[in-house]
Order: C-alpha cells, then structure tokens, then sequence
C-alpha cells in the first residue's frame, strides 16, 4: 500500500489503518525510518528508553510497571491504557534538560585566582 498525506495527523491515521490489517507500507519519506528502531526483546538492559505506553487490562500493567522496575538504569514514565483509549498524554513523553550555571561560584573562583 503507498500512503500519501499533506499532513502529519492524516499520515498517522493511514498508518494505524495499515497496522490494524497487517499490512505492508509503502512511505514516501525516510523521516519515519529515521525514528524506529525494532528490538526482538525489549527487555534486554541494552535496549534503551525513556518512556512505556502501555494499552491492556490492569493486571498486565501490574507485571509490566514490576519488570520496568527490575531494569537497570533511570526512571521512567510508564502509561497505562484500556484497550481502545486514545487519550494519550503527549506531555509525558518529552523529555526535559536543563543546564544551570552558578554564577556566583564562577565569580569567586576568579576572585580567589587574583587575590
């Protein structure tokens, strides 16, 4: 199947369509190549992210937060779904950095290489 759509939320659409029927795509831009990675097991320590979405009854969700919790490495949000929810909250997948600079000890260092 060749999918062609002017934007983004049409694109993705087709994409769910396609996924929902196993079929095979035919996309005309690497951008989406660019931002999978497929793992055989995600479980493997090696296999790095930053977040879980999650759509399933309560008790898998149980076992999956205690398998996250045995991996190795940071924290992270893990989001649970009933089958069907579409509601997913978008502001917990970015992720947030910050660089502070204290000013003040940069200061004093100078201050004490000249006295």
């Amino acid at each position: 199947m060749l999918f062609l759509a002017d934007n983004q939320a049409d694109a993705l659409t087709q994409l769910a369509a396609l996924l929902a029927v196993g079929s095979r795509v035919l996309w005309p831009e690497a951008d989406v190549q660019a931002r999978i990675t497929f793992s055989k097991d995600w479980q493997q320590d090696k296999v790095s992210f930053d977040a879980a979405i999650y759509h399933g009854d309560a008790d898998q969700l149980h076992t999956l937060c205690e398998q996250m919790a045995q991996r190795n490495g940071a924290i992270f949000s893990v989001q649970g779904f009933a089958h069907g929810e579409t509601q997913l909250l978008l502001e917990r997948l970015l992720i947030e950095r910050s660089l502070s600079v204290n000013t003040a000890a940069a200061g004093n260092a100078s201050l004490m290489a000249i006295g």
